[in-house]
C-alpha cells in the first residue's frame, strides 16, 4: 500500500472509532437522560415502546449517514417502502454479514421490533433504550419464540437474525431454528432482506479497526413475502415442520445470496 494510501486509511479508522464511541456514549446517555422523561410522556406501553423505536431509529441514522459521509461505506437499498408501517405483522428475516446490520436495518426500519441479544439488552450502553423500545431479548429459545410470536400478534413487525450470529464469508449460510417456530407459530408473512457486504467490513472475527481502504458498498434488498409450497406443515410435530421450514428458508436464502450475483464467496 502506497503512503497515501496508509494516511486515508488511518484516518477511515480515526474516523470509525471515534463513530463508535459516540454510538456506544450516545446510547449510554439517551438510556440515562430520555428514557426516564420519555416514560412520563402520556400514552400506554404501545405508544411509548413506538416513541423508544422511533429514536433509535433516528440515532441510527445519524450514525449510519456519519459512515457514509466519512466514506467508511454506501447503502444502497431496493424494496424500502414509503409507509413505515408496511411491515406490519410480518417477520423480517436478514442476512447477517456484518457488525453493523442491525444498525443499518433499524435505520431504515424504525417501526420494527428487533430480537437482541441479551448483553445488549441488559447493558448499560443501549439497554435502556433498548428496553424502552418493547425489543425481544433473547435469553433463550422458548422465551423468544413466545415473545416474538407475540409481538407479531399485536401487529408489530419482528427483525431476526436467523444465522443468530454473523456469517463466515463464503460458506454456505445455516440457520438456527428459531426464526421458523416463530413463524409457524404467529403464521406471519416471512419477509427475507438480503445484506451483502463487498469488501467486508466488520464480518465475524473481524476487529473494530479493519477498515478496508476501498469503500464498502452495503446493499440491503427487501424481496416481498415469501411464497413457500410445503403442503401438509400443519400436520407435522412442531421440532419436523421447523426442521422442513428452516431447509426451505436456508436454500432460498443461499440462491439469493450466492447464485444470484449478490456476493463474491
Amino acid at each position: 500500500m502506497s503512503a497515501s494510501g496508509r494516511i486515508r486509511q488511518g484516518g477511515k479508522i480515526l474516523v470509525s472509532g471515534f463513530l463508535f464511541s459516540v454510538l456506544g456514549i450516545g446510547g449510554m446517555l439517551v438510556s440515562i437522560l430520555v428514557i426516564p422523561f420519555m416514560k412520563l410522556a402520556p400514552g400506554g406501553p404501545a405508544v411509548r415502546q413506538r416513541r423508544g423505536r422511533r429514536l433509535i431509529h433516528q440515532f441510527f441514522r445519524a450514525f449510519v449517514w456519519a459512515l457514509e459521509a466519512s466514506g467508511i461505506l454506501r447503502l444502497e437499498v431496493e424494496g424500502l417502502p414509503e409507509d413505515p408501517r408496511a411491515f406490519d405483522g410480518m417477520l423480517l428475516l436478514p442476512t447477517h454479514p456484518g457488525y453493523l446490520d442491525v444498525v443499518l436495518i433499524i435505520s431504515l426500519l424504525g417501526e420494527a421490533a428487533c430480537v437482541v441479544k441479551e448483553p445488549v439488552y441488559d447493558s448499560w450502553f443501549f439497554g435502556g433504550v433498548v428496553r424502552a423500545a418493547g425489543h425481544v431479548p433473547n435469553r433463550d429459545p422458548e422465551g423468544v419464540i413466545a415473545a416474538g410470536a407475540e409481538a407479531l400478534a399485536k401487529g408489530n413487525s419482528l427483525i431476526l437474525f436467523p444465522e443468530g450470529t454473523r456469517s463466515r464469508l463464503g460458506l454456505p449460510l445455516k440457520f438456527q431454528r428459531g426464526a421458523a417456530h416463530i413463524a409457524l407459530q404467529s403464521h406471519a408473512p416471512i419477509v427475507p432482506l438480503i445484506v451483502t457486504c463487498e469488501p467486508p467490513l466488520l464480518d465475524k472475527g473481524a476487529k473494530w479497526y479493519d477498515v478496508p481502504l476501498e469503500t464498502c458498498r452495503y446493499r440491503v434488498r427487501i424481496q416481498a413475502p415469501l411464497t413457500l409450497d410445503l403442503p401438509g406443515i400443519d400436520q407435522l410435530p412442531a421440532h419436523q415442520a421447523a426442521r422442513l421450514l428452516t431447509k426451505e428458508l436456508e436454500q432460498h436464502f443461499n440462491r439469493e445470496v450466492y447464485e444470484s450475483g449478490n456476493h463474491t464467496p
